[in-house]
């Protein structure tokens, strides 16, 4: 299939319908000891985190923004797998991100055993790489599954799936919330209109959560007026947001250009109007990720998970 070929050559390892992909921010930090702006903002060691997806092609929408090749970008018929069983994905996920590090070895001189050795036996799991993985059917028993060995998760889902989203419970919990009304959602993510409105029950689902956060990706012209996403962010509940800018990496150059990009003091100035407006506080921020964190001031929680 043509696009498992063009996620191959980006590096994603790819079993079935399970992938992974080292993150971009893993690199620097083997190589350069760099971290990654979730290790700045809520504690996680960057290289011992995973970046997977037990439904790595299968999504219900097409973001404009979105740096993953995507089956519209060419022209692709996607077919829902046979999906199997969590406990079976686990062992893959892990084997899968094994296999990518192992790539470090000829380098120890470079990388450090220690920090090699602690990379193989990673810590997280960010369940975010491409997909959207609610539609994983096992994914309540998926997560379960790694928190029973040791791990903490993140969950980034489109929201659309309100009976899942109700059912699962990752260690934080993040809805990305790219538009502000039903025109704007049509224009961004080009989902369906019933699918805006489940989203919109997924918010009032994030109230009952224990850990949750609202990431919107913001791009110029699209969804740059923040004021527009008061109502929405007061409705959730949400314990953090993040502001992140689009990058113009990826596929995405295909549908957008550079200048659709936020500079980071403009993530910041428009995070101190959503502080101004509302009850969330601004808190950090990673300039190379042009992306700013809001605390909500009436849901007192550790931004800190390790």
């Amino acid at each position: 299939m043509k696009m498992i070929e063009l996620l191959r050559k980006q590096r994603y390892q790819i079993d079935n319908h399970t992938a992974v992909k080292l993150c971009g921010w893993v690199r620097k930090k083997m190589l350069e000891d760099k971290n990654c702006y979730k290790s700045k903002f809520y504690g996680i060691e960057t290289h011992r985190c995973i970046q997977c997806s037990p439904a790595f092609m299968w999504c219900q929408q097409s973001c404009i923004f979105c740096w993953r090749v995507l089956p519209s970008d060419i022209d692709a018929k996607i077919e829902e797998p046979n999906w199997e069983e969590p406990e079976v994905v686990y062992e893959k996920i892990l084997k899968l991100h094994r296999r990518a590090i192992m790539g470090y070895k000829g380098i120890l001189n470079r990388v450090g055993e220690k920090k090699f050795n602690e990379a193989l036996n990673p810590k997280h799991v960010a369940i975010s790489l491409s997909g959207e993985p609610t539609l994983y059917p096992y994914l309540d028993e998926l997560i379960k599954i790694f928190h029973k060995n040791g791990f903490t998760t993140f969950v980034v889902s489109n929201g659309i799936l309100t009976d899942v989203i109700e059912k699962i419970e990752p260690t934080q919990l993040y809805i990305s919330l790219d538009a502000y009304d039903l025109e704007s959602y049509k224009k961004i993510c080009r989902g369906k209109e019933e699918y805006w409105e489940n989203i919109l029950e997924t918010l009032d689902i994030l109230k009952k959560k224990k850990r949750t956060c609202i990431r919107t990706t913001l791009v110029r012209g699209y969804n740059d007026d923040i004021l527009k996403f008061v109502e929405l962010y007061e409705r959730a509940d949400v314990h953090f947001i993040e502001l992140k800018s689009y990058m113009h990496v990826g596929y995405s150059q295909r549908r957008l250009e550079k200048k659709h990009m936020l500079k980071h003091d403009e993530i910041l100035k428009l995070a101190k109007m959503l502080e101004e407006e509302s009850k969330y506080k601004l808190i950090d921020d990673a300039e190379d990720s042009r992306v700013a964190l809001l605390k909500n001031t009436d849901r007192d929680i550790s931004v800190k998970i390790c």
